[in-house]
């Protein structure tokens, strides 16, 4: 029987109102597909005059249990005996008339709009359906697809709802498509993670709902109108951290297609049928790294290699760390990680551990300090720490040369002393020994520069130079050992000239 006109329009009305709205038509709720066989019953539509074939009698959609379906075959027999399972078809083969494209518009149609039990609202899809899939005298303008349409209450509103069906599939249909991009973080920061839904011709997907999940933190969007919903998570580990969003009420661009159960009837798709994108990608969070840095050796002479020991804890990713040694300075209170450098070196850290980088040898006494910097990873911050102080000593060379080896009587000796190896300034004090008197160059020789001393004279040198001392030697018929010392210093090795060596005695006759 017909509904009522009044309340036909009243629904119209209501219906009308929402085409004017963000959501042109109701969009089907999800619908849960029966397993089994069942005839067909009549769910929402209109009665119309009966032709003998499928596509008369009613106009709207039936319901197989609780899923709602629409006939695609509108000159079969009417079906009596039921349908089988549904079954995913992307294209009902465009050799028979319809194509790839309009199974896709077709199933976009049921999927958005034919879930929703309304008899103006069915009936609008069952007339699109006919139209995309067999088309001609069923199209909305065609004598056949026309004439039901004219055959219902209020057939305007069922025209013009069909008529936005049509020109929505053709720029909606197709299989959406779901991404999601997320934002890198430090550890105490935010991720922010972006949905894009886009249908079937590219463009935006708006309205639909979004779950995005991070660490078991689910937050709840919506898509925009440029087919996005922005969610963000407050992260405090580092690490990779996985990004899911999981997109619902997604329209289908396959038909769920119902083939009767006795060949010639009228076959059917279901409507209402929505589908759930998933999309995932990963966040880097990065947190801190330690360093700590030893000099090894922390004391070394001019000439001599030094290395810096770096202990580094971080994410156990291959990176590099780049050692430089700075310097010389004059104290330790003025050594900084800046200014002159001895050069750099690399090592590649991964694994929590020491790591001895490369040596560097420095070519001047002073104090020198290392710095050393790691790589960010993805998962972890870059770490520069300066330090680990190396004390570079210098080694003085001190030369004594005899000017009168051989002297006639006791007098004055001239004897140069060179000094080599230190730097220009500060001064040092260089002693210059008189060892002896020995009897005779075997004594001498034996004794090695120990014992008596029979005078001493301590001179202020500057590195590099030379000076020529007068000792008094006041014995005859004896041999005397010379000797110039330099003591130890903060920044230099003690040193002594050699003993005995030619042009270090002295023989007064």
């Amino acid at each position: 029987m017909f509904q009522s006109a009044t309340a036909i329009r009243r629904r119209s009305l209501v219906l009308v109102t929402l085409l004017l709205g963000a959501a042109p038509l109701v969009a089907a709720p999800p619908v849960v597909a029966e397993s089994a066989s069942h005839a067909a019953k009549r769910w929402a539509g209109y009665e119309i005059p009966r032709t003998g074939g499928a596509a008369g009698g009613w106009i709207g959609g039936y319901r197989v249990g609780d899923t709602p379906i629409f006939l695609i075959t509108p000159t079969r027999e009417p079906n009596r005996q039921g349908y089988q399972r549904a079954r995913r078809v992307g294209d009902l083969d465009g050799r028979r008339g319809a194509t790839r494209a309009d199974t896709k518009r077709a199933a976009w149609i049921l999927s958005k709009y034919g879930g929703y039990r309304d008899a103006t609202q069915a009936a609008a899809v069952d007339a699109s359906v006919y139209a995309v899939l067999v088309g001609g005298p069923w199209s909305t303008t065609g004598v056949r697809g026309a004439r039901r349409i004219h055959e219902t209450p209020d057939s305007a509103t069922v025209l013009r709802f069909a008529r936005i069906m049509l020109n929505q599939s053709r720029l909606h249909a197709g299989q959406y498509r779901a991404r999601v991009k997320a934002t890198n973080a430090d550890a105490g920061g935010t991720i922010e993670a972006t949905v894009t839904v886009t249908d079937g011709h590219g463009r935006p997907a708006a309205g639909l709902p979004v779950t995005v999940t991070a660490d078991a933190v689910a937050v709840e969007a919506v898509t925009g109108d440029n087919g996005k919903a922005v969610t963000r998570f407050a992260v405090s580990q580092p690490g990779s951290h996985r990004i899911t969003a999981t997109v619902r009420q997604v329209p289908e661009h396959r038909l769920h297609l119902r083939l009767p159960v006795r060949q010639g009837q009228a076959a059917a798709a279901e409507g209402g049928v929505r589908r759930t994108l998933v999309a995932s990608t990963r966040a880097a969070v990065r947190g801190a790294q330690a360093l700590g840095l030893q000099a090894s050796p922390g004391t070394i002479l001019v000439g001599s290699a030094t290395r810096v020991t770096a202990s580094v804890t971080g994410d156990g990713t291959r990176r590099s760390a780049a050692g430089t040694l700075y310097g010389p300075f004059g104290s330790v209170s003025a050594a900084q990680c800046a200014g002159p450098a001895v050069g750099t070196v690399k090592q590649v850290v991964s694994a929590d551990g020491a790591y001895a980088l490369p040596a560097l040898t420095p070519a001047s006494s002073g104090y020198y300090v290392w710095r050393v910097a790691v790589d960010g990873t993805p998962t972890a911050l870059p770490v520069a720490a300066c330090g680990a102080v190396t004390t570079v000593k210098a080694v003085a060379t001190v030369r004594v040369t005899a000017q009168n080896s051989e002297m006639r009587e006791p007098g004055i000796a001239k004897v140069e002393v060179g000094l080599s190896g230190l730097p220009r300034f500060p001064a040092v004090d260089v002693t210059l020994n008189v060892f002896g008197p020995y009897v005779t160059p075997e004594e001498l020789t034996a004794a090695n520069c120990s014992g008596a001393i029979a005078e001493s004279t301590t001179q202020k040198m500057n590195g590099d130079d030379t000076v020529t001392l007068s000792p008094y030697i006041d014995q005859a018929d004896r041999w005397y050992a010379l000797q110039a010392t330099v003591p130890p210093g903060e920044l230099r090795q003690g040193s002594q000239s050699a003993c005995a060596a030619p042009g270090t005695v002295l023989h007064v006759s």
